[in-house]
């Protein structure tokens, strides 16, 4: 597998994001936002929410981070149980890649689209761009990543799943350097990226999809109580979609390990 561009595009698309994610930063500070910093490797921004009350966060790396560096371009190759591997990641383990999640369908087809979606709290336009990606992850239809509007039939499981943007946003879920959120920083992460913001992240995919993850093991849960197929996609499509967009998918493996740990 082959990137797109050369390390130099992508840095300069790398730096498009955190600069457009400053920029609201920075505007937020103007409308009277405080800066609180919370010792967790990442420092929320709070921007004043239009109605009072609720305060607005984004994440910037603290002052003394260092600063994002390239590794090589991980070539897609999974274990015998169907588990793409980092060497500097063990304990992150998604069952998909990038393009197969793209090419199955998540995020209503417009993940990719800076406007793509319902609009965010910070900033209409999102820093995101497919160009920044090797081509082959976005030889499916155009319909699946850049769509203006966010489109049901496009999803997988034919389903809505997750927040939009606002609510990422409002959440206090998103960095500045991937202000489109954790599917961005998973596409540069697969691409060799390596930054402050990673084991954050990857502490967020666990919570979700790893072998004690909630969706994943809810997911087995209502198999389980079902058809008893893992495989069955009339089982909670919904949960199906949200661990898709986490770049998991159930399968026999896993389901039998949750099986046997839960002796049933």
């Amino acid at each position: 597998m082959k990137r797109a561009a050369s390390s130099a595009v992508v840095d300069a698309a790398n730096e498009r994001g955190r600069a457009a994610g400053v920029a609201a930063v920075k505007a937020a500070r103007q409308r009277g936002a405080a800066v609180i910093n919370r010792g967790a490797g990442t420092m929320p921004v709070g921007a004043a929410a239009p109605n009072g009350g609720e305060r607005y966060t984004l994440l910037e790396d603290p002052p003394d981070a260092p600063a994002p560096r390239w590794d090589a371009l991980h070539d897609g190759t999974k274990t015998s149980d169907g588990k793409l591997c980092f060497a500097d990641a063990p304990e992150f383990t998604p069952s998909l890649t990038p393009a197969e999640c793209i090419r199955k369908g998540i995020f209503g087809g417009c993940y990719f689209n800076p406007r793509g979606g319902k609009a965010g709290i910070f900033s209409r336009d999102i820093a995101i761009d497919h160009a920044e990606f090797p081509a082959e992850w976005f030889e499916a239809d155009e319909s699946l990543y850049l769509s203006r509007r966010y489109n049901v039939t496009t999803n997988a499981y034919r389903v809505k799943s997750g927040f939009g943007q606002r609510e990422w946003e409002s959440k206090g879920w998103i960095h500045a350097q991937d202000p489109r959120g954790w599917f961005q920083w998973y596409c540069r992460f697969f691409c060799g990226r390596r930054s402050a913001d990673d084991a954050r992240q990857i502490a967020r995919w666990r919570a979700c999809a790893s072998s004690r993850g909630r969706w994943r093991n809810q997911l087995c849960g209502a198999v389980q109580r079902g058809s008893g197929r893992w495989d069955d996609v009339a089982v909670s499509p919904v949960i199906r979609q949200t661990l898709l967009h986490w770049a998991y998918e159930l399968s026999s493996a896993d389901y039998a390990d949750w099986r046997a740990a839960k002796g049933k």
